[in-house]
C-alpha cells in the first residue's frame, strides 16, 4: 500500500534511487503472499510521506510489516524517531529499516565530492553496534538483519554472483555496502498475555499417556485449548482419549482424526481447528514436561519472539533421554539450519514450538512455494518463520526419557533423507534466489 499522494520529493542521487529500488525488491521477496492479499504492507519511499505519517498517524489502519526506504543515515535524530512510530504502529508490527555501513563513510564522501551522492553535514554513518546503542534507549531491537548483496544496486550477473559468493563465505558480509533489518518491539499490550493458547498433541500410539497429559496440562497458568490428533494408531489411543474428555467435561478438548501421514500432516489439521491466538506444538511421549509450556507462553505473550523453539540441547539431556547418534544429528542440523538462516538456532528437531496461529499461513506457503515436504514439521516451520520476518528464541528445556510407548525416530536414515533434501531446497531460496 502507498500512502504517498501527491507529496513533493524530496531530491536523491542517481546511488539512492537505485538503492532504493534493489532495497524495495529484496524486501518484496520477504513478503507473503497472505499479507499482500490483505493490505498489510506499507512501503514509505519519501521522507515527506514518512513526515506526514509521524505528524497524523495511520488513521487507524493496521499493517503487519511497514518497510521503509529511507536510509537510517538520514534522519537527524533516530532516537526520536523510534519513539515516534512506537506510538504509530501496532505491537506486532515488523519494521523493516536500511542504513549505510560505516565502513563505507570515505567512499560516500568522496562519492558526493564529485556529486554522484548528496552530501548530508548531519549525517550519521551506522553499524550493528551503534544501531544498537540507539534502540537501547527505545522499545525497538533488532529481530534479524537480511543477507543483503555487497553492492546495493543491480549489475547484470555480477551482484548475483557476489550476492551467491558472500553467502557462502560468511565473513565476506562485512564489506556490504547497506545492511537491511526487522525490527520488534520489546514489550507489547498486557492484552496479549489473556489469550487463549491452543496445544497440539499429535498421537500415534500414545494410550498410556494420553490421561496423565490431560491431568498435567490442568495445572497450566494460562487459558488453553488441548487439541488431541489420533493419526492412525493400532493401539487404544482414540479409545482413551474419548474416554477422558468425558471424564474431563470442564477441559475444553478436541479430538481429530489424523490421516496417517505423519506428524506434520496431523499438526496441519490441528491448526486449521485451533481457536487459540496461539498454538503450541506438544509431543506426546512426555519427554518434556507439561509444565514447561508456561514458559513458552510467558515468552511469546510478552514479545520476546514470534516462534518459540523448545531446545534440548543447551541443558545436558537426562540419561538415556536420546540416542547418542540422534544426539549429533540435531547438532549437525542445528549447525546446517543456522547457516542457512544466518540466526542461531540451537535445536531444529525439539517437538516443542509455540506461535502465533495465523503465522501457519505463512509456514504453508513457504512449503508450496519452494516445494517442500518436511515430514516433521520443524524445519518449515523455521526456515518459514526466519524468510518471512518473525524473531525465533531458543527455550532451553530439560528432555528426559520416554516413560510409556516407543520412539517413532526409528527410520532414521529415511528422515535424514528427508531433512537433508528439506535444508537443500531451503538453500537454494535463502541463498541462490
Amino acid at each position: 500500500m502507498d500512502l504517498s499522494n501527491n507529496i513533493k520529493k524530496e531530491k536523491k542521487s542517481y546511488l539512492r534511487k537505485k538503492w532504493e529500488n534493489f532495497f524495495i525488491n529484496i524486501v518484496k521477496k520477504r513478503i507473503s503472499d497472505f499479507e499482500n492479499e490483505n493490505d498489510g504492507v506499507l512501503i514509505v519511499k519519501e521522507k515527506e510521506e514518512l513526515n506526514a505519517i509521524l505528524e497524523k498517524g495511520l488513521n487507524n489502519q493496521k499493517f503487519k510489516t511497514v518497510v521503509i526506504a529511507i536510509p537510517l543515515n538520514n534522519f537527524d535524530n533516530l532516537v526520536k524517531f523510534f519513539n515516534r512510530i512506537d506510538v504509530i504502529f501496532e505491537d506486532e508490527t515488523n519494521v523493516v529499516v536500511n542504513y549505510y555501513s560505516i565502513l563505507w563513510q570515505p567512499f560516500f564522501f568522496i562519492m558526493s565530492r564529485i556529486g554522484i551522492t548528496h552530501y548530508f553535514e548531519n549525517q550519521c554513518y551506522v553499524s550493528k553496534n551503534i544501531l544498537n546503542t540507539f534502540l537501547q534507549s527505545t522499545n525497538y531491537k533488532i529481530s534479524h538483519y537480511i543477507d543483503e548483496s555487497p553492492i546495493p544496486i543491480n549489475i547484470f550477473f555480477i551482484t548475483k554472483f557476489l550476492y551467491l559468493i558472500s553467502n557462502i563465505f560468511k565473513f565476506l558480509k562485512f564489506l556490504s555496502v547497506t545492511k537491511i533489518c526487522y525490527l520488534k518491539k520489546r514489550s507489547i499490550d498486557k492484552k496479549f498475555s489473556s489469550m487463549k493458547a491452543s496445544i497440539i498433541i499429535p498421537c500415534k500410539n500414545e494410550e498410556k499417556n494420553i490421561e496423565k497429559i490431560i491431568i498435567d496440562m490442568k495445572k497450566l497458568a494460562f487459558r488453553n485449548e488441548l487439541i488431541f490428533i489420533d493419526d492412525k494408531s493400532s493401539d487404544k489411543t482414540l479409545e482413551v482419549m474419548k474416554e477422558q474428555k468425558d471424564l474431563n467435561p470442564t477441559q475444553e478438548i478436541k479430538i481429530i482424526n489424523g490421516l496417517g501421514k505423519g506428524k506434520y500432516s496431523a499438526v496441519k489439521l490441528a491448526v486449521e481447528n485451533a481457536t487459540g491466538y496461539y498454538s503450541m506444538i506438544f509431543d506426546a511421549d512426555i519427554t518434556v514436561e507439561v509444565s514447561d509450556l508456561n514458559l513458552f507462553y510467558t515468552a511469546i505473550s510478552e514479545g520476546r519472539g514470534d516462534i518459540i523453539n523448545g531446545s534440548r540441547l543447551i541443558y545436558k539431556p537426562y540419561a538415556g533421554a536420546m540416542r547418542t547418534l540422534n544426539y549429533y544429528g540435531n547438532i549437525f542440523f542445528a549447525l546446517i539450519v543456522s547457516y542457512i538462516t544466518s540466526e542461531k538456532i540451537t535445536d531444529t528437531l525439539c517437538g516443542t514450538k509455540c506461535f502465533k496461529t495465523s503465522s501457519f499461513k505463512i509456514f504453508n506457503e513457504f512449503e508450496k512455494k519452494n516445494n517442500i515436504t518436511d515430514l516433521w514439521g520443524d524445519f518449515n516451520i523455521l526456515f518459514a518463520s526466519s524468510f518471512y520476518g518473525l524473531k525465533i528464541i531458543d527455550l532451553p528445556i530439560r528432555y528426559k526419557k520416554r516413560e510409556e510407548g516407543v520412539t517413532k525416530m526409528n527410520k532414521r536414515f529415511f528422515f535424514f533423507k528427508n531433512m537433508l533434501k528439506t535444508c537443500t531446497k531451503a538453500f537454494i531460496r535463502f541463498k541462490c534466489i
